[in-house]
């Protein structure tokens, strides 16, 4: 039988994803954050998409500052939050599309606290 395929997603690899490299990081007090925004055209809202990965606090606080404040919020058209806390441990994603004061036309995020 062929196997479906039925998109793209990380499934319970997120889990080990935080668990290995996540405790590598908490282990020297690091958060770290990676993601793009991206202006949508003849209107005032951005699409982002970010994920942080580190001590908690630390992960939390790598986030760009446009987005502190929102995730799991409900300030936007549309925001897709998870995260995934194991111990002292955070990972984060977010897809948002929404009005993000401060939000660069076009930009690359690598953030490192």
């Amino acid at each position: 039988m062929a196997k479906e395929d039925h998109g793209p997603h990380l499934g319970f690899t997120g889990f080990f994803v935080v668990i290995t490299i996540g405790l590598l990081l908490m282990l020297i007090n690091v958060g770290l954050s990676l993601g793009f925004t991206l202006k949508i055209p003849f209107t005032n809202a951005n699409l982002t998409f970010v994920g942080c990965l580190g001590e908690k606090d630390k992960a939390i606080d790598s986030l760009p500052a446009y987005l502190h404040g929102r995730l799991g919020s409900n300030k936007d058209f549309m925001n897709h939050s998870m995260t995934t806390t194991i111990w002292k441990i955070e990972g984060c994603e977010m897809g948002i599309i929404g009005n993000q004061p401060g939000a660069p036309v076009i930009g690359i995020h690598i953030g490192i606290k």
